[in-house]
């Protein structure tokens, strides 16, 4: 198999890591794509990868391309040897799990990636390669609120979103939340300014996410509060690696 990373810091791959560390058991190759650069949406990669021009994206054994972060984290879910399952053990587990995580994209991560891509950091990121809605980003801050302030009250007694073990949705919330807020790109959320929102925004104690030599993720760990990893690093050096996870690494 091939991941296709980001060579530049992203909530999507982000999640897609951070899920990777997590449920461990995972071998597969790694191919770092350049958005800055813009190598997403050029022919070769929209022609043979993605033609929507999205990164992360999995291509397995038989060739065929599985996109979109849930669907990757739910494949590997499904494919990892040994650990813990991120997506539930039961049918009721994970019946709970999707309709959390699926929360958390619609109420909190859509409203502020909607949000980002009405700024001008967005319109010179896609240089004409998405339509951007700049009008929109009083609503969409709105909704961003709304659902931290719904998952401030949800997390009320509990330690993770869905049951008594860390989950996908933690992921997905965190993945997003993190990133944003060590990228300083959604400056209105800023962590320690949020004391009506202690717990959505407190340190997220049980995930250990957060590679020690990953820059894209030093911030995010330091800002949340996410523990060392520092025995169980991933070395994400090269453009090009086999990674695997029961320690993952990429050479």
């Amino acid at each position: 198999m091939i991941l296709y990373d980001a060579k530049q810091p992203g909530p999507n791959p982000a999640v897609v890591r951070l899920f990777v560390h997590e449920r461990q058991g995972l071998r597969f190759d790694v191919e770092t794509i350049d958005l800055a650069g813009l190598e997403n949406r050029k022919p070769t990669y929209r022609n043979t990868v993605n033609a929507r021009g999205e990164v992360p994206a999995l291509r397995l054994d038989n060739g065929r391309i599985i996109t979109e972060i849930t669907a990757i984290c739910g494949y590997f879910d499904e494919i990892a040897q040994g650990g813990r399952r991120l997506f539930g053990n039961t049918p009721e587990e994970r019946a709970e799990i999707h309709m959390w995580t699926r929360r958390a994209y619609l109420e909190v991560v859509l409203p502020f990636v909607t949000w980002w891509r009405g700024t001008d950091a967005a319109e010179e990121a896609y240089r004409g390669h998405r339509i951007l809605m700049p009008e929109a980003k009083r609503s969409h801050r709105l909704l961003a609120d709304q659902g931290l302030n719904q998952f401030d009250e949800d997390l009320e007694g509990k330690t993770f979103i869905a049951g008594d073990n860390l989950s996908m949705a933690d992921i997905m919330l965190y993945g997003f939340i993190g990133t944003n807020v060590a990228t300083g790109e959604i400056p209105w959320f800023n962590v320690p300014q949020a004391p009506q929102r202690r717990r959505v925004v407190r340190p997220y104690g049980g995930a250990r996410c957060q590679p020690e030599d990953d820059d894209r993720f030093a911030s995010t760990r330091r800002k949340l509060g996410w523990p060392s990893m520092e025995n169980d690093p991933i070395d994400v050096t090269g453009d090009r690696g086999s990674c695997q996870r029961d320690g993952a690494r990429r050479r």
